[in-house]
């Protein structure tokens, strides 16, 4: 199917996730914080990353916004991961350039429908900085 990064600095929970997209039929990629994602990403071109947001070193959302300022990496739809679903928190993935959310814990069924909606546009949309598009928020 495709190649999924995923960014994840537990490696519990990375281990977790790249399980759920194997069993999806996904191949996988993994980084332990933002700057390995840039670095995987370059020298894996994944086709979806999975980026888990509140991370030490280099965060989710610093990584997104570098991901979406590198011409190489800018199309890579990015779903974020995290257990803060707050509007605060979605406006600030939607700001960072996150085509997407997904919340913890994560819904094995959820996620697979994101990542095939993600994985079939022909174009990744980026997220709509006015709040108008992207993923809901709640309300």
């Amino acid at each position: 199917m495709a190649k999924i990064l995923v960014v994840y600095d537990n490696l519990d929970n990375r281990n977790i996730l790249t399980r759920l997209l194997s069993f999806g039929g996904h191949d996988t990629v993994t980084a332990s914080d933002g700057a390995n994602a840039l670095e995987q990403a370059a020298l894996t071109s994944p086709d979806l990353v999975l980026m888990d947001l509140a991370m030490p070193e280099m965060d989710g959302w610093t990584a997104t916004r570098a991901f979406k300022e590198d011409d190489r990496l800018a199309a890579i739809p990015i779903i974020a991961v995290t257990g803060h679903v707050t509007r605060l928190e979605i406006e600030r993935a939607q700001n960072a350039g996150c085509n997407d959310l997904v919340s913890k814990p994560i819904d094995y069924y959820v996620l697979m429908d994101k990542i095939a909606t993600h994985l079939s546009s022909s174009a990744a949309a980026p997220a709509s900085p006015d709040g108008t598009g992207g993923f809901p928020c709640p309300a």
